[in-house]
């Protein structure tokens, strides 16, 4: 098995009677041919659908871009893991080095593909354009700004989980070739595809779709932002129309999530889990993603509900799994391919494997362009106010245990290094006690301890740690072991002051929580938080927030963890003198 090609050259040795790609992925990630790829899966997939599929990864320059020459269906355009300006600045808003994407990377990547092939439909998708596909604000210009199709004028963005809906809408461009992109969007079967987000006239808009406040009401009215936030998060699968100016987007509603089969299918397809020679600083990214190459996944989504968390917005809060077949069998095979050891069984967070919500129930058949052919998906017709943790609906699952027993009976050695929800563990003990057999350090994120903070970040208070907490040493102490929490903090969220991180110092010291893993809140765009921190204002209680902007304030409740009490005086008083000379 080979690497799939990023060159004309490697076309013709890859394809047989190669012509011309079918389509082209642009990504500012390099090309890591691994199943935790984005890229990479949705190549694969395509590839294994019979389309020829070339990759120009971390493109530099106009030369990187023309290498492949035009598809014959449409460019998917993505900055990568990560959104750009995230991967470009840290949270104090300093310019980080040796960056190779550019900041605004989808905006950037399409603008030039646009410039250098007029007549190609482009297509974004990814995490960058997902999290900003409505009107979101923007951390490094410290404003709202438009929805994302807006500025980049892509014809079509594919949001969240994108399998079936690139796959419908290649159906669509086979079925319709020559036609142009207007005409493709007078096309029902175009408009009505799930995932999808395009650019439509006035007149050709569907009734019946919920509109959100206008860009230009966010801008001109902080509690209409607020309101727009509000109504996505409470109608998470509904479909929205968004105006900007005399422009209008519609957002149809994601795409259901793949069924256990549809996820075996993707992830089953062939891996040569390696980075590709060519990638820009080779062995430094290799050093990086090694520990990566023999993760095995479990799922994807999260129904957690941390208002600062993108998860949710990209991969949805129900919960897509693999069969636990599918998952000893793809072990079996890196077994005999010469894996050791297991690095991980990947999932957002270890304990919602298998997890569901009762409230979809309502089936639907649709057609799935992965196995090609009709299943049954669920719905949710019942309103609810999306408090997922501790609803009597969600139902949580032990399917976690069978499977690390299969592996058991495989004699590998695994580690456990995802994170697990350490409140909804609590209804987990016998899932609690298998997990930390399998785990050196335990991940957890509780994020802080007081109560006023937790409340903002939609997160468990301090009673379901401290009851975490004794059962992580009662079960310690059962097993004989010494194992270590590796909890993440996040220091100035919204509502959090620099007396609240002096509180967490104290109570961290008293029960001897070592914290290694802290980092400074970063408005990122889609989430609650980031709304909180542009309008000061909780967008569902409506209770004003108290929110730290100066880089002086986030540093010093950042440091407040790892400086000694007296440094803590000190940095209060300089604090103060800050305050005085404005």
């Amino acid at each position: 098995m080979s690497l799939l090609p990023i060159s004309i050259e490697e076309a013709r040795q890859y394809y047989k009677n190669f012509q011309q790609f079918d389509i082209i992925f642009i990504s500012g990630d390099p090309y890591y041919d691994h199943p935790l790829n984005g890229t990479a899966l949705l190549a694969r997939l395509l590839d294994k659908k019979g389309y020829a599929v070339g990759i120009v990864a971390q493109p530099q320059s106009d030369d990187d871009f023309k290498r492949l020459g035009a598809p014959k269906y449409l460019f998917c355009i993505s900055s990568g893991l990560l959104d750009s300006m995230l991967a470009n600045y840290t949270p104090m808003l300093k310019k980080r080095e040796n960056v190779y994407v550019p900041e605004r990377a989808v905006i950037k990547y399409t603008q030039t593909i646009k410039r250098l092939f007029k007549d190609s439909i482009t297509v974004i998708g990814g995490i960058e354009a997902t999290i900003r596909r409505f009107t979101h604000f923007d951390y490094v210009e410290n404003k709202l700004r438009k929805g994302i199709l807006n500025d980049s004028k892509a014809d079509f963005l594919l949001f969240g989980n994108a399998e079936r809906s690139l796959l419908n809408l290649l159906n669509q461009l086979r079925l319709n070739q020559g036609k142009s992109v207007e005409e493709l969007k007078r096309i029902k079967a175009v408009t009505a595809i799930d995932g999808i987000s395009l650019r439509l006239r006035k007149e050709d808009l569907p009734i019946n779709v919920r509109h959100l406040p206008s860009f230009e009401e966010c801008v001109a009215d902080k509690k209409q932002f607020n309101l727009s936030t509000r109504i996505q998060y409470l109608l998470p699968n509904d479909a929205f129309i968004e105006q900007a100016g005399l422009g209008f987007i519609l957002h149809n509603r994601p795409s259901h999530p793949l069924i256990d089969a549809e996820m075996d299918f993707v992830y089953s397809l062939s891996f040569t889990r390696q980075l590709h020679p060519e990638s820009i600083d080779f062995f430094e990214t290799n050093k990086m993603v090694e520990h990566l190459q023999y993760s095995v996944i479990l799922g994807r989504g999260c129904w957690g509900g941390c208002n600062f968390c993108i998860i949710p917005l990209v991969q949805g809060k129900n919960i897509a799994k693999r069969s636990k077949e599918a998952i000893i069998k793809e072990i079996e095979q890196l077994t005999k391919e010469g894996m050791k050891k297991v690095n991980d069984l990947t999932i957002p967070t270890l304990n919602m494997y298998g997890s569901f919500c009762s409230l979809y129930n309502v089936p639907e058949e649709i057609y799935s362009p992965i196995l090609e052919k009709k299943i049954t998906v669920y719905n949710k017709k019942q309103y609810c106010n999306q408090q997922c943790v501790g609803c009597k609906y969600r139902q949580l699952s032990d399917d976690l245990i069978p499977l690390l027993e299969e592996v058991e009976k495989l004699q590998i050695e695994l580690e456990l290094r995802s994170a697990i929800r350490h409140d909804i563990i609590l209804s987990q003990k016998k899932l609690f006690m298998k997990i930390m057999l399998f785990t050196k350090r335990l991940k957890i994120a509780p994020e802080h301890i007081q109560d006023s903070v937790l409340k903002n970040m939609n997160k468990a208070n301090k009673k379901a740690f401290e009851l975490f907490l004794k059962e992580f040493e009662q079960i310690n102490k059962d097993q004989k072991t010494n194992k270590k929490l590796v909890p993440y903090i996040i220091a100035g969220h919204p509502g959090c002051t620099i007396e609240d991180m002096q509180l967490l110092k104290e109570y961290c010291d008293k029960n001897k929580i070592f914290v290694e893993l802290t980092q400074v809140f970063t408005p990122t765009p889609g989430t609650m938080s980031t709304a909180m921190y542009y309008t000061a204002e909780n967008p569902i209680t409506h209770e004003k927030v108290y929110v730290p902007r100066t880089f002086r304030e986030k540093k010093d409740q950042k440091n407040v963890l790892f400086v000694s009490c007296n440094r803590q005086d000190k940095i209060k008083e300089e604090r103060q003198e800050d305050d005085e000379n404005g």
